[in-house]
């Protein structure tokens, strides 16, 4: 027998294995949708009632025509005065016509038979008029919500490809029939009868508003640079392939995102990454700095987990994906195990398109404050939280943080994120595009920590690069003495 010849299975340059690829999580924003009420007046056909008993005879006359009454009467087993009765009850409204003892149907009882079922039914015609939401793209209802400060500053989705154009109370009218069953419902929840929608009389437009749309970033594990939406915790699938204008101006939105690599900056950026946290990337440094690929294959296949004696994980995607969130939280509380809370919570974020334009940010910095509240309750011993931005501080980071400032100039990389709770934990990310594309989405690569030694050195990093830029006297040694050792502070107050 032959010896069976080993095959040589040579590296492939493929971020990820193809049997090891999946999705990967790697932003979540809120985009605001504009909206518009509408006044729309229409008629529906709402359904009566009918006794059984005159149901079950119309269905015989209907099935025997001139039947005689006698007939009819043993059929049922109906006494005389009984089937007077019924028969009052037919004849009256004009539905069964009684000649020679014998019964037919009206041509107004042969209508009842028209909604196909073999069952006659009774409808009257009513008038409606009631206001209703529907957004501006798509031209779908959207129910009107209250918005809070942070959500009315979110970014809004653009009008480019606008349904109603010139013609919107027409649309309006087109598209409220063919959303009729689920606006009906909603309006007449409460009621049994069954309704249909008889005429649309007008659509005359109303109020504007918009509502937030959560979209959550993803993209394949093998190609993280070029992302795509998933909007189910906003709308179901289903619902979404009535919508295709909105899943277009989404589309657009993530193409903002793109952005060209910048070798030299970002292998600062990285090199950073290593150069705070030394050990935990000792197996993935190479001599040119950090092996990307090798990092981020590592870092999706095996979410970080904290542990006592695993003080820095992975992470992979964005600080505000709800999976962090959950990781950072775990290791601020392994933190407070061997720390004491800090006075501050500090955010350099990057320079990078819509970042924190969403509720989660304001959600993680409650999160964190609360977590740090001293264990009395009062909520005055909450850290604050403070964002230290290289450009203008959009209003819904404003929002999110008690205090953002603005500094003109950073020596830091603008690609590089820390989140910083001094002396506790600490989260370091760098959003740049991974993979052999010249550009493409950020894919948020990094780790978060609650080593005191990791910790310390980006404390330094913060003292010695961002602290100093911050024009504002008092803001910046509020940031000094959070940041400061605090051996040294204990120190300078004795």
């Amino acid at each position: 027998m032959l010896e069976k010849r080993r095959i040589l299975k040579l590296r492939t340059d493929d971020l990820v294995p193809p049997e090891e690829d999946r999705k990967v999580e790697l932003h979540t924003f809120d985009v605001l949708l504009p909206c518009r009420r509408y006044d729309v007046s229409y008629k529906v056909a709402v359904l009566g009632q009918m006794s059984p008993t005159l149901e079950f005879l119309m269905r015989l006359v209907k099935s025997v025509d001139g039947i005689g009454e006698d007939e009819a009467r043993q059929f049922f087993g109906y006494n005389r005065v009984e089937m007077e009765f019924v028969l009052g009850e037919g004849t009256t409204p004009g539905y069964i016509e009684r000649r020679a003892n014998r019964l037919w149907l009206t041509t107004a009882g042969e209508a009842l038979f028209s909604n196909g079922d073999d069952g006659p039914a009774i409808y009257s015609v009513e008038n409606r008029r009631n206001s209703f939401g529907f957004d501006q793209l798509a031209i779908a209802p959207q129910t009107h919500m209250h918005l809070d400060q942070l959500e009315m500053n979110l970014p809004d989705l653009s009008l480019d490809v606008y349904k109603g154009g010139g013609r919107a109370s027409k649309v309006v009218e087109d598209r409220f029939h063919y959303f009729f069953r689920e606006l009906a419902d909603r309006e007449d929840r409460d009621r049994l009868q069954r309704r249909d929608l008889y005429a649309i009389g007008s659509a005359i437009p109303g109020d504007r508003f918009q509502v937030p749309v959560r979209i959550k970033v993803v993209a394949q594990a093998s190609s993280p640079s070029v992302v795509e939406a998933d909007l189910t915790s906003w709308r179901s699938d289903q619902e979404m392939s009535d919508r295709p204008e909105i899943e277009q101006a989404i589309g657009r939105f993530l193409s903002e995102l793109r952005l060209p690599k910048q070798e030299a900056v970002d292998a600062h950026a990285y090199r950073l990454l290593t150069e705070l946290a030394p050990d935990f990337f000792k197996e993935f440094t190479i001599s040119s700095g950090l092996s990307i690929g090798r990092y981020w294959r590592e870092a999706v296949s095996r979410a970080g987990e904290p542990r006592t004696d695993r003080q820095t994980i992975a992470l992979v995607g964005s600080l505000l994906t709800q999976g962090n969130i959950e990781r950072i939280l775990r290791v601020v509380d392994y933190g407070l195990r061997q720390s004491e809370p800090p006075k501050m919570v500090l955010s350099v974020p990057p320079v990078t398109k819509h970042w924190g334009a969403t509720t989660l940010l304001r959600d993680l910095n409650a999160l964190i404050r609360m977590k740090l509240r001293h264990s009395d309750g009062d909520e005055s011993s909450e850290p604050e939280t403070c964002c230290v931005c290289t450009e203008k501080v959009p209003k819904y980071i404003s929002s999110a943080f008690d205090n953002a400032v603005a500094v003109a100039y950073c020596s830091l990389p603008p690609s590089l994120e820390i989140y910083l709770m001094p002396g506790l934990a600490a989260v370091a990310l760098v959003h740049a595009p991974i993979g052999p594309a010249g550009m493409g989405a950020p894919a948020p690569l990094g780790f978060a920590t609650f080593d005191p030694a990791v910790i310390r050195r980006i404390e330094n990093l913060i003292g010695d690069e961002v602290a100093p830029r911050v024009t504002e006297d008092a803001r910046r040694s509020a940031i000094e003495r959070a940041i400061a050792p605090r051996a040294a502070l204990e120190a300078k107050v004795d």
